[in-house]
């Protein structure tokens, strides 16, 4: 997986290129100390994984990723505990405190590419895609998929063809999915927006389930709707 790690602190940053270099698995793209050259290797980099601090000057990691569209996986690497359950809730794919052990980054990066190869096989031009559930790799119909619905650090997908759970963040899937069909509603769900069958206060009714849509997404489900 292409990386980048965003950290203001030098000292730090030399320990995760360290730990990068000795992992496989990991490819080092980018090492900056900024939320601002960040953003200009997203826009000019392919990146699969930010190991990000927190506590940084002008924009901390926080709010780089709650401002940011299509982020890809992040781990937080930062010396506080008290964004940690802030963080799960956007989220991110794991969550260390400094200083780390060589062994606990491991586990986060093994994490990380867990859900990168669960679900990393694009939109075919059938309009498929491919899911790895159960250790099975399954060609799956896009048009079949009802919702999504978040598992912890699993979703499961349901469909007509049943339902599969699979290894990612709703993060991760979000970006998956086509845009123009999915679309994220609830932190713990996403739909196909034309299984919509109507709407009521803050329940999304679909063709044979009901899921909770949050106020902060119902305005803007109404207007990726067709409405007369």
């Amino acid at each position: 997986m292409n990386c980048v790690i965003v950290d203001d602190e030098k000292l730090s940053r030399t320990v995760i290129e360290k730990f990068v270099q000795d992992t496989n698995t990991l490819n080092l793209v980018g090492s900056y100390s900024n939320g601002h050259d960040l953003h200009k290797a997203l826009n000019n980099k392919s990146i699969d994984l930010i190991l990000l601090d927190i506590n940084m000057p002008e924009i901390n990691g926080m709010d780089l990723i709650k401002t940011t569209e299509n982020i890809p996986q992040v781990v937080f690497i930062t010396s506080h505990t008290d964004y940690a359950i802030e963080a799960f809730e956007h989220d991110v794919t794991d969550y260390l405190v400094k200083p780390i052990e060589y062994a606990r980054f491991l586990k986060a990066v093994d994490k990380a590419e867990k859900i990168h190869e669960a679900f990393g096989v694009q939109e075919t031009e059938d309009n498929t895609i491919y899911i790895k559930s159960d250790s099975r790799l399954i060609k799956m119909d896009l048009t079949k998929i009802t919702f999504i619905e978040a598992l912890g650090d699993y979703v499961r997908i349901h469909s007509k063809m049943g339902k599969y759970t699979v290894l990612s963040t709703m993060k991760s899937m979000a970006q998956k999915l086509p845009s123009e069909y999915f679309m994220r509603i609830h932190k713990s769900y996403i739909v196909r927006l034309d299984k919509i069958q109507k709407i009521v206060k803050n329940e999304v009714y679909l063709e044979s389930n009901t899921v909770p849509v949050s106020r902060s997404y119902k305005d803007i489900l109404k207007e990726r709707l067709p409405l007369l």
